[in-house]
């Protein structure tokens, strides 16, 4: 019923309001707002921490940072997911089950101890893979991790610490097709394969929607991996501190105290999400149902 609907949906109005729209409002006082020595001056600054930031060179090279990221890495992961997802519903015995729990291991593991496993990685010092990276003639991890090499290895620092994630929500899917569309491909002659990319890849690519709007909130949200980049290889790193818009907001409000420009930069971020999450909503009837199509 309706007022059972309003029941359960309680629970997460309450964390909207206190995690989602209660910083929004706060984030729209302080980028009104004049900061100095940390104190607030309430609607003081106008809109001349919109015309700082607006004017500022960052706000493209930031920002075209992570859209470089995103390109690459939006593809590969929810093609590299569904693609994972389709081969293990075809493996359905214990090498099945044992590859899907070897896919989400790595999400048990927090970002920024992935991120350094995989500076690690290729640090051919200490990396188990040394040798092979001396043999290219690299000497320190900055020799590898360069401004040629950073977008790819953040895209599969990425990849191996949500793919996991990303493969189970794939998963469930497949797994959730009604059982007489699969036997009605059966018997019309699918092989495996066949029945897996014709039959099975269609029916959750609404999926694929609710995915890209993930993939897009959290490539704009890009901070711990450039971040412990920028900390592990020091000077030989080709991340600054303002790489990604999180890491310019980060150093704004951490070195300046200057919570109006940071603000108006997480405004930013956060206006490029709801544009995308409506443009695909309502482009794709994602949320329509089965008699709103009709």
């Amino acid at each position: 019923t309706f007022n059972g609907a309003i029941l359960l949906g309680l629970p997460y109005i309450g964390f909207m309001i206190v995690f989602g729209i209660f910083p929004i409002i706060m984030a729209l006082i302080f980028s009104f707002s004049k900061y100095g020595g940390y104190q607030p001056e309430y609607f003081k600054a106008g809109i001349s921490n919109y015309i700082s930031i607006f004017t500022d060179k960052q706000l493209i090279v930031s920002f075209g940072n992570i859209f470089k990221f995103a390109i690459i890495s939006m593809p590969v992961s929810f093609i590299g997911a569904l693609g994972i997802a389709l081969v293990l519903n075809l493996a359905d015995d214990g090498l099945g089950r044992l590859m899907r729990t070897v896919y989400f291991i790595p999400g048990a593991i927090t970002m920024s101890a992935v991120a350094l496993i995989a500076v690690f990685m290729f640090a051919p010092g200490v990396s188990p893979f040394g040798f092979l990276l001396k043999i290219s003639g690299a000497r320190t991890a900055g020799d590898i991790l360069n401004n040629n090499t950073l977008i790819p290895f953040l895209v599969i620092v990425r990849i191996l610490a949500f793919a996991g994630g990303r493969i189970a929500i794939f998963y469930g899917a497949l797994t959730g097709i009604n059982r007489e569309v699969i036997e009605a491909g059966l018997i019309d002659g699918c092989g495996p394969w066949s029945l897996a990319f014709h039959i099975k890849r269609p029916l959750v690519m609404g999926y694929v929607l609710f995915m890209v709007i993930n993939l897009t909130i959290q490539s704009l949200q890009l901070f711990t991996e450039p971040f412990i980049l920028q900390t592990a290889l020091l000077t030989s790193s080709p991340i600054d501190p303002y790489w990604s818009p999180n890491m310019w907001s980060s150093f704004i409000t951490v070195r300046t105290g200057d919570f109006g420009k940071s603000a108006v930069i997480s405004l930013i971020m956060l206006l490029i999400s709801l544009v995308a999450a409506v443009f695909i909503i309502t482009r794709t009837g994602f949320f329509k149902t089965e008699v709103a199509r009709q």
